[in-house]
């Protein structure tokens, strides 16, 4: 946080220095550059999935719900706090889609998967306490830790362009041997920026260490699906989570699973938290807590896309699964165009397996700068994280990722020669 003169109007703690986010910024950028530039410009900046149009997808069979929901509904407050009892069934339903999961649970609606998240981040940890994060991840954890006075450590998710959970393991136990607690976040699967996901076998060992770990202090680990749906896999992605089922008396785990992104309503603002721990009791805890959170900062969820969503997975949900699917095919061929370019020119990527991003992995964070402007010279506007240049394929048509990977790879080399 930038040191700034002390302003009497506001908490010690809160940062007033000019906020503006780097991806609206870019991707204006990249727009007005397209009105000149409509061939060359390659606009890889926004997460929101977009068609070979480049317009953003609004699934219809969602929307073609969502305005048979009457006008009063729209307007109306949810029946309960933590969500509409039906979503909520719902969403576990969904989320459980192959009865995986045979935890005590609790389910509370939240704006986007971002508030979900916000719940753990508000509730979980004393002021000073340490949240453990990707190396790589979206910047809005951070805004979070800042937020609420928290600390964070970074765990490497990939060692010898392998993914990796050595280091994650390793930087688990320092915490819990300093503080006596640990939370840990994890976005998983098709994790932003990279696209990584863990898979089963590496969530066994998770929970396993997880476990031997809890022996020594609670251990809380936010699972952060917010592109689970998209998934190369997506009926079967879930199937990781039966080893949640394995977690002992002192592991608590949090979904934080997005509507906005699932059903492809990002304004809507419609996500969920699903607690799971082995003692009903716990859950319900984190329950009761978490309702007096949101009650206190955004008071309600989102009732009309509430009861959209309920509607789509009732009654709708086969047009629903083609539409997505169509989705995660384009995503896929869009995919598979990168990074087999990229291995034909030898431009390095983060191990790639599914989902909306793929990611350069760049440690310098001079070269890292020079980079990113490098590109936008060029007509390529991507984001900039904290150790690579993020590629959203979700809104690149097929045509602007053939000879991406070689004009990028080309302007690489320029920059480290400069």
């Amino acid at each position: 946080m930038t040191q700034m003169i002390k302003e009497p109007f506001l908490a010690d703690n809160i940062d007033y220095s000019t906020y503006s986010d780097v991806v609206f910024q870019i991707n204006s950028l990249a727009k007005a550059d397209a009105l000149v530039n409509p061939e060359k410009t390659v606009n890889a900046t926004i997460g929101t999935l977009c068609g070979e149009d480049g317009k953003i997808l609004a699934f219809r069979s969602v929307y073609d719900s969502f305005r048979k929901v009457p006008d009063t509904v729209k307007a109306s407050y949810a029946s309960d706090l933590g969500g509409n009892p039906d979503f909520r069934e719902e969403i576990f339903k969904w989320i459980n889609r192959n009865n995986n999961i045979e935890l005590p649970h609790a389910v509370i609606a939240a704006p986007g998967g971002t508030g979900a998240l916000f719940l753990m981040f508000t509730s979980c940890l004393n002021k000073g306490e340490t949240v453990l994060l990707p190396d790589i991840y979206w910047g809005s954890y951070n805004l979070m830790v800042n937020k609420h006075q928290l600390k964070s450590e970074k765990y490497r998710i990939a060692e010898n362009n392998q993914v990796s959970i050595r280091d994650l393991m390793a930087k688990s136990e320092s915490i819990m041997e300093r503080l006596g607690k640990l939370m840990v976040i994890i976005n998983d699967p098709c994790h932003n920026p990279t696209g990584i996901s863990l898979g089963y076998e590496k969530w066994s060992q998770l929970i396993d260490f997880f476990n031997k770990l809890s022996e020594k202090g609670p251990v809380i680990v936010v699972n952060d699906t917010a592109y689970l749906d998209f998934a190369h896999n997506p009926d079967h992605i879930t199937d990781y989570m039966a080893n949640f089922n394995k977690i002992s008396d002192n592991v608590l785990l949090s979904l934080a699973y997005s509507c906005s992104k699932a059903f492809t309503c990002y304004g809507a603002r419609l996500g969920a938290n699903i607690i799971l721990a082995k003692d009903p009791q716990r859950v319900a805890n984190m329950d009761n807590a978490l309702r007096r959170v949101l009650r206190g900062t955004w008071s309600n969820g989102n009732n009309g896309f509430m009861h959209c969503v309920v509607d789509v997975l009732r009654n709708h949900k086969e047009e629903y699964l083609r539409e997505r699917d169509a989705s995660v095919a384009m995503l896929q061929r869009r995919a598979d165009i990168v990074v087999k370019e990229a291995e034909q020119c030898g431009l390095p990527l983060y191990p790639y397996h599914e989902g909306f991003f793929i990611t350069i992995p760049i440690e310098d964070t001079d070269l890292l700068s020079r980079y990113h402007s490098a590109l936008m010279k060029d007509h390529i506007y991507t984001v900039k994280f904290q150790k690579g240049i993020r590629i959203a394929i979700c809104g690149l048509p097929e045509k602007k990722c053939y000879g991406l990977a070689a004009r990028m790879k080309a302007i690489l080399e320029e920059t480290v020669n400069d």
